[in-house]
């Protein structure tokens, strides 16, 4: 679906493959961790970024439980290593992106599937973290929102980094709340009808610490429901 240098449409048979995926992913999430998913507003209509917490390899896993919308996904170039990995990958909307290093052609794959009208999922902390704080985010997911001027949805996710801990090799039963906020809208999708003008510094920096304060705000929340989830088993 994807190469290193330009966006293509998924096909047909892409598309009934990833959702078929994504029935079989949320039935998972929902009888093995007993996961909840509670909206404050209503999902914005594709193309959005879907900017959640990062704690657990399994978080890419939970993102079926929160929409069903096709979604493409930025993943770590390491794991396109393996051919068939790679190729399921690419199935299910993922393309590589170098951590190591400003990737330009990721970034211009991902601003070309925005404006193609396919959402993404971008984790702003860029990679798994220890820890309730959300802090030092990067400044891909409002770089991309500012430059497409399409809306970031904040997630906070609890309980992943029990089920799957950071080094561990299987997955245990463990209950995950997932809290979704409203969507936030750059300043310049509401100001410029121009998709592709030079983005501020300003306003980089300015959507990047709303996100962050929303996404401590929704992890918090989040912390709280799997408590609660945990005191009904």
């Amino acid at each position: 679906m994807m190469d290193r240098s330009r966006y293509v449409a998924p096909s047909t048979f892409e598309r009934r493959f990833y959702q078929g995926a994504q029935r079989i992913v949320e039935t998972w999430n929902r009888r093995y961790w007993l996961t909840t998913v509670h909206y404050e507003n209503p999902m914005p209509k594709p193309p959005y970024i879907l900017a959640p917490t990062h704690r657990s390899n399994i978080d890419t896993l939970l993102v079926g439980s929160i929409t069903r919308d096709p979604m493409t996904y930025m993943a770590k170039s390491g794991v396109f290593s393996h051919p068939v990995l790679a190729k399921l990958l690419r199935l299910l909307g993922g393309f590589p992106v170098d951590r190591d290093g400003t990737d330009r052609d990721a970034v211009e794959i991902a601003q070309a599937a925005l404006l193609a009208g396919s959402s993404l999922v971008v984790f702003p902390e860029g990679t798994r973290r220890r820890g309730a704080m959300v802090e030092d985010l990067e400044e891909g997911a409002a770089y991309l929102a500012l430059k497409a001027m399409v809306p970031i949805v904040p997630v906070g996710i609890a309980g992943s980094e029990r089920a799957m801990p950071v080094g561990a090799t299987f997955v245990y039963p463990a209950p995950i709340a997932i809290e979704v906020g409203p969507a936030l809208m750059p300043l310049s999708a509401r100001s410029s009808s121009l998709v592709g003008s030079r983005v501020r510094r300003s306003e980089i920096t300015r959507l990047t610490l709303q996100l962050m304060a929303e996404l401590n705000r929704l992890r918090a929340q989040a912390e709280h429901e799997r408590g609660r989830l945990r005191s009904t088993l």
